[in-house]
């Protein structure tokens, strides 16, 4: 019976409901890879458009027309000609250059364009976020508005999405992320973004706030990293080469091929830096796959991803050290010569079905090894993770109404084992354990459009949240087991257009983060039964307004509520404990501008572009009361009271590209008593690039560029509430690097 019943999902997977006699077409953005809904055909008379989509025309006016040509506003048209590619086909339209109203978003399950979201998210291509050639995605992502990447050294970063997250030491947390549909955070809710090559992404998406009706935890919010697409463009070779100070080189090979239904992109590079600080190596290893086959009704698609790291971690430095010797390793770390390795590999397997005329299915699995092994100064932590886990979202068209329900379900074994640090390197076992997770949600959500100009939304999503702990070093113990009450979050959301260059947008949503495992166990290597996870609920407005193409103006006003926040209390130097830290508030607001001054011209030989984006925001403890010492109305250590990212791009001739940009990070307090501020800082960098050649041909591009061009000396990540062991001074700074500069030669055949 169950054999039967799998090869009638399968079959109806690889077929769909095949429709005979008609040809299909469909049609997608060849940047996030979303359907496109809208689209219009000219050269053939008779065709529709199915509810899902998807286009539908008879074979016989096929037979009497010799081309067609696929449009949509926003996107350069495509023509198909004859003999035509064999049904269903998959057309792949780019986005007018400098028109964002038109981008189609992934990351809140829409595939509408980014206008018309009822949420609040932030948009920006790589190659405008990664101009300044970084090997390391870190601070760039900065550039986003209500986003704030600390980088302490290439494989130390702490990412915040407005506050959320700064409470985790040495690491991002409370937050989701994906490479396409592949996740990038672990059964800990660890999320690691800094070990991808910046050349395999194509555009990042942050949908700030709580997302639990589509991704489950996560109180932060979302990031998406799109992957470089398969349209026509980009076929052929590539070579990258990039050199700069401090000992870094880069080369990186990549390409792309087609044939009829099959696509294929590979791309492989290396990376070392000696770093500008003591005990500072940085080396990576990365290769990269994705590949799709359309069959019938199917489109079958498969990423591999392998990353090989090493890297030393200097660590942080007292405020003495920081202003003096800010190229110096803490000594404890330079003493044992600290480092952290890694071998990571990821694979990702993917459905998406089209079936009839009202349903598409998108079906994920995927599977994640990763084994690291880091040397401290007050033991050697060794690693090993194996995940498997599967999503598939079916969605439902039917005149205004669009139903999407989502289940997901991770497992997650994670084995690890600390020793001491000797002398000599790895000496004896200190404990070994073994954990399991079970994470599981589904969800369901709605979107109604009553009329052209407004959309409305609402989902609800169940989640829960299951482990199993057991100390191998204790023969014959069995697992202890441990689960939070199933969490309920809600969320509803509008977009109205009054007129057509105004978006107006609310939102109500409710998410939730579940402890780690680190937070959860005790000294003692006991759980914890009484921390809980902590949940949140925030409520924001905004409008997105442009006029014609001059100008570009979006902002938000928000404010999050957090209960039982989690926050990490260093007991000693090897210990950590996770308690719930009552209530938090954080509020705020975020603008951002685009100002193209040159647009009103017809074909001008210079594109000159201004954006300046600007968050700012309170956040303050509520209930906190932490070793008979109480913080209410407090502020949130770890987050700075604004971020000021200002930027100028200017093309010459389509061939000359000019960048400038200039970030301000505001007043951070340091501990949880405002004792200790730092008073934040302003990083400029400078660009210049050149392409040789023809764009959509054989072609070389020349870069160079400055980094910190005014030399500023600044931190580039606080480790908040730093202790002190020994009668040690706390260290509490990452200094952050000085001026560099570097050159980048790419060749694209």
């Amino acid at each position: 019976m169950i054999k039967r019943f799998f090869l009638i999902f399968f079959f109806f997977v690889l077929f769909g409901f095949a429709s005979y006699g008609q040809y299909l077409l469909e049609v997608r953005d060849s940047h996030s890879d979303e359907p496109l809904q809208g689209v219009s055909l000219s050269g053939v008379m008779n065709y529709e458009n199915r509810p899902n989509g998807v286009l539908e025309l008879t074979k016989n006016a096929l037979e009497v027309v010799d081309s067609i040509v696929v449009f949509r506003h926003g996107y350069d048209a495509y023509t198909l000609h004859k003999p035509f590619p064999e049904s269903p086909a998959v057309v792949y339209l780019n986005r007018l250059s400098q028109n964002l109203d038109e981008v189609i978003v992934a990351v809140d399950q829409s595939a509408r364009a980014l206008r018309k979201s009822p949420s609040s998210i932030a948009y920006r291509e790589s190659k405008s976020l990664f101009a300044h050639q970084s090997a390391v995605p870190g601070s760039q992502l900065n550039a986003l508005p209500g986003v704030y990447m600390q980088s302490g050294t290439n494989n130390t970063n702490r990412l915040t999405i407005r506050g959320v997250g700064s409470r985790t030491p040495y690491s991002s947390n409370r937050i989701r992320a994906y490479l396409g549909t592949f996740p990038l955070t672990d059964g800990n809710g660890v999320t690691v973004l800094e070990d991808l090559p910046p050349a395999i992404m194509e555009s990042v998406e942050v949908l700030k706030g709580p997302a639990a009706t589509l991704y489950g935890s996560g109180l932060g919010g979302v990031v998406k990293i799109n992957t470089t697409g398969f349209d026509d463009y980009r076929q052929g070779a590539l070579l990258n080469t990039k050199v700069g100070n401090f000992g870094r080189k880069m080369l990186g090979v990549g390409g792309m091929a087609r044939n009829g239904h099959f696509a294929a992109r590979g791309y492989a590079s290396v990376f070392h830096g000696n770093g500008f600080r003591d005990n500072n190596r940085y080396e990576r290893q990365t290769f990269y796959f994705n590949a799709r086959q359309k069959v019938a009704q199917t489109t079958f698609s498969i990423m591999m991803l392998y990353t090989g790291l090493y890297g030393e971690i200097p660590s942080s430095l007292s405020e003495k050290d920081f202003r003096n010797s800010p190229s110096s390793a803490a000594d404890n770390w330079q003493a044992v010569n600290g480092y952290e390795q890694y071998d990571r590999v990821g694979v990702n397997l993917q459905a998406r079905t089209i079936m009839g005329q009202h349903w598409r299915n998108q079906l994920t699995v995927n599977f994640r090894h990763n084994d690291p092994y880091e040397v401290r100064p007050f033991n050697i932590l060794d690693e090993e993770t194996h995940a498997a886990g599967f999503t598939n979202r079916l969605k439902y068209y039917a005149g205004n109404w669009q139903v999407s329900l989502s289940a997901h379900l991770t497992r997650e074994n994670y084995n690890w084992t600390t020793y001491e640090t000797t002398e000599s390197g790895q000496g004896a076992l200190i404990n070994e354990m073994l954990d399991h997770k079970l994470h599981a949600n589904t969800g369901l959500l709605m979107q109604w459009q009553p009329a052209g100009n407004i959309i409305a939304q609402a989902g609800v999503s169940l989640n829960h949240v299951r482990y199993r702990l057991k100390d191998l070093q204790q023969p014959g113990t069995t697992f202890e087991r441990y689960q939070f009450d199933p969490v309920w979050s809600p969320s509803v959301g509008v977009n109205y257009e009054p007129w057509e260059t105004l978006n107006l947008f609310a939102a109500i949503s409710h998410g939730f983060s579940p402890p780690s495992l680190e937070e959860t166990l005790m000294p003692d290597g006991l759980v914890n039964t009484d921390l809980q996870p902590e949940q949140g609920l925030m409520a924001e407005l905004g409008l997105r307004w442009r006029y014609r193409k001059l100008l570009r103006l979006s902002a938000t006003l928000y404010g999050l509520e957090i209960t039982d926040m989690l926050v990490t209390r260093r007991l000693a130097e090897d210990q950590f404990m996770g308690i719930n830290a009552g209530k938090v508030r954080h509020g705020g607001v975020e603008f951002q501008t685009i100002v193209r001054p040159l647009s009103f011209l017809s074909n001008p030989a210079v594109n000159l572009t201004i954006t300046s984006i600007l968050a700012h925001s309170v956040n303050r403890f509520v209930e906190f009361e932490d070793q008979g010492n109480d913080y209410a109305g407090n502020h949130l250590p770890g987050i700075p009271e604004y971020n000021w990212y200002n930027m100028l791009q200017m093309e010459l001739f389509g061939r000359y590209t000019l960048h400038l940009d200039h970030r301000m990070a505001g007043r951070q307090y340091m501990t949880d008593d405002n004792t200790l501020t730092y008073s934040g800082h302003q990083i400029s960098s400078l660009s210049v690039s050149a392409r040789v050649g023809q764009l959509h041909k054989p072609h070389v591009t020349f870069t160079t560029g400055i980094r910190n061009l005014l030399d500023t000396h600044y931190a580039a990540m606080l480790l908040i509430n730093a202790p002190s062991f020994g009668g040690s001074a706390p260290r509490y700074y990452y200094p952050g690097t000085p001026r560099n500069g570097y050159v980048s030669v790419k060749f694209n055949m």
